[in-house]
Formats: C-alpha cells, sequence, structure tokens
C-alpha cells in the first residue's frame, strides 16, 4: 500500500475515533495538553528521510498521521468549541429572561446574597467559548448576567462556616457548525478574601480586579485573550498562568513588589522594570521593601506576554 493512502487513512480513522469518543463517553483533549510534543513531527519526518525502508516509511507515515488527527481534534476542541459534551446537571440559580432552545440567543441573571459572616470566597469558573469580564462591585456577593446561544450558564454554591465557594459555568450539548458565542458580565462583592480559579478554552477574558481583596489567581487557558488589572488590596496575591496559544497582559501597581516565574520560552514578552535574577526568574527593584507583594507564576506556549506596572494616576 502506498504511503499516502496510509497517511490519509489514518488520519481520517483518527479524528472520527476521537469525535465518537467525545460524543458518547467524558474523554477530553486540549491542545494545551499536547502542544509541548509537537516536536515528534519533525523527528518523524527526519527519520523518514534517513530510512528507505517502504514498511518503515509507511509505519512512520501512519504514526505522523495519527499525531496530526490528534492535534487537529485538540485545536478544535480548544479553539472553536465544536465538541462540547453535556458535562453538568446542576442548580441553576439564574432568572431566564428570554431564551427558547439551545440554538436560540437567551439571557440570564444570577445572583447569590451576600451576608456579613463571609470572610473568604471562592469563585470556581468553568466555560469553553466567549467573552468573560469582571469590572464592578456589587452588595450581593456574586452577580452574573449571560448573553448567548447555545450554553446553559449554572450556578451553585456552597458554604462552610466563614467560607464559602460558587461554582459557575457554562454546559453545552454537541455543537458542530452552529452557534456559540457568549458574553458574561461578572461583578463580586469587595468585603471577602477573594480565591478565583478560571478554566476557560477559547476566550476573550478581562479581569479588573483592583477593587477586591485577592489572594490567590489560577488561570487555566487555551487560545484566549487574556488581561488582568491588579490592585493592592490584599498584603499577598498569587496569580498563577497555565496558558496555550495565548495573548496575555496583566497590569500590576508599581507599588507593589513583584516576583515573577515565567517559563515562556516560545513566546513574546515584555516585562516593565523586571530585573533578571535567573533564567526563567524576575523581581522589581522594589519586591522586598514594598509592603504588598504579588507573586506571578506564568506557563505559556506559542504566547505574547506583556507585564506593565501603572502608578494610582493612570487610565488602565
Amino acid at each position: 500500500m502506498k504511503t499516502k493512502h496510509l497517511f490519509w487513512g489514518f488520519l481520517f480513522i483518527t479524528i472520527g475515533v476521537l469525535i465518537l469518543l467525545n460524543n458518547v463517553t467524558t474523554f477530553t483533549l486540549y491542545w494545551i495538553d499536547i502542544w509541548k510534543y509537537w516536536p515528534l513531527l519533525l523527528i518523524l519526518v527526519g527519520i523518514s528521510f534517513l530510512i528507505k525502508s517502504t514498511f518503515i516509511r509507511g509505519t512512520i507515515a501512519s504514526i505522523t498521521a495519527i499525531i496530526i488527527g490528534i492535534s487537529i481534534f485538540a485545536m478544535l476542541k480548544s479553539g472553536w468549541g465544536f465538541f462540547q459534551n453535556d458535562v453538568f446537571s446542576g442548580t441553576h440559580h439564574g432568572i431566564v429572561i428570554k431564551g427558547w432552545n439551545d440554538n436560540d440567543y437567551e439571557e440570564r441573571n444570577f445572583v447569590e446574597d451576600f451576608n456579613n459572616k463571609i470572610k473568604t470566597a471562592t469563585l470556581d469558573l468553568t466555560a469553553n467559548v466567549g467573552s468573560f469580564k469582571i469590572d464592578d462591585t456589587t452588595s450581593s456577593l456574586f452577580t452574573a448576567t449571560t448573553k448567548g446561544y447555545g450554553d446553559r450558564f449554572y450556578l451553585t454554591r456552597q458554604m462552610d462556616n466563614e467560607n464559602t465557594k460558587l461554582i459557575f459555568g457554562s454546559q453545552k450539548k454537541f455543537v458542530i457548525f452552529g452557534k456559540s458565542k457568549n458574553k458574561v458580565d461578572i461583578n463580586l462583592n469587595k468585603n471577602p478574601l477573594w480565591n478565583l480559579n478560571f478554566d476557560i478554552g477559547a476566550a476573550s477574558a478581562e479581569f479588573d480586579l483592583r477593587p477586591f481583596k485577592v489572594r490567590d489567581v489560577d488561570i487555566n487557558t487555551g487560545a484566549a485573550s487574556l488581561k488582568i488589572y491588579l490592585g493592592d488590596s490584599n498584603d499577598t496575591t498569587n496569580i498563577e498562568i497555565d496558558a496555550g496559544a495565548s495573548s496575555i497582559e496583566i497590569s500590576i501597581p508599581e507599588s507593589s513588589g513583584c516576583e515573577l516565574k515565567a517559563d515562556v520560552t516560545l513566546s513574546s514578552k515584555s516585562f516593565d522594570r523586571f530585573n533578571k535574577i535567573d533564567k526563567k526568574l524576575y523581581r522589581t527593584e522594589n519586591f522586598y521593601s514594598a509592603p504588598k507583594k504579588i507573586f506571578l507564576r506564568i506557563h505559556s506556549g506559542v504566547s505574547s506576554v506583556k507585564i506593565r506596572r501603572y502608578s494610582p494616576g493612570d487610565w488602565l
């Protein structure tokens, strides 16, 4: 059998099997999980040039096709949201304002009340495709307005004395070449100490966290445009970002000392007024003297990473 026939055969078989698994199981695979292994393709192509054996070249072509098929599936899963599972069934705290079915426009409001006993709050946000924004405070603990097509958002709450955990995200049935567009505006109460966990795929996200006391922020994203504005309301803030093919911009107050550990070898990067301490370690000059400190940990693939420092009078 010709090498090109093996290649195309295994390519289509791989993609078909992955789509089938996605539709009938909880199987999932994202580009961020496999992008590190792309040099394998170069190795296999190089070996094919060195070996004349038809059998071995056919085997290499088949393996290459499988790897490319997995990559295509992962990019579609991460980048376009075509292959989504209906993964959650929970309590909806939202009020439907307008909506007909999964493929029509729908708008919802979500509200969780605040009481003075709450000292710490955790928000787990899970979403796939859309635009997400945190840009204002609220007298409630949490409010969100969702607008878009197809996705069904849910909100659940877990209480433990002075601690509250909110789980907010989207569920979506299998859609291919269908409508998939969401806009989510979130407001938070500024009184609790917040821990924020964001798991977003192909998304545009803008999080203005300056009004809030933030202890920990953990962001896992694939193909995304991410903007974060940090304040100095808490003594110590920890930010950890694991990103694939993304554009990342982080603004930090120049009054805070900042330590940055950046594994961004394949990325364009700009770190405003940071001193390089080690291969992947950077610090601002005022890191030890500043009373407020920010610790940034960024691991990214083919991304653009920009960190800027701002003064109180700057317009962001």
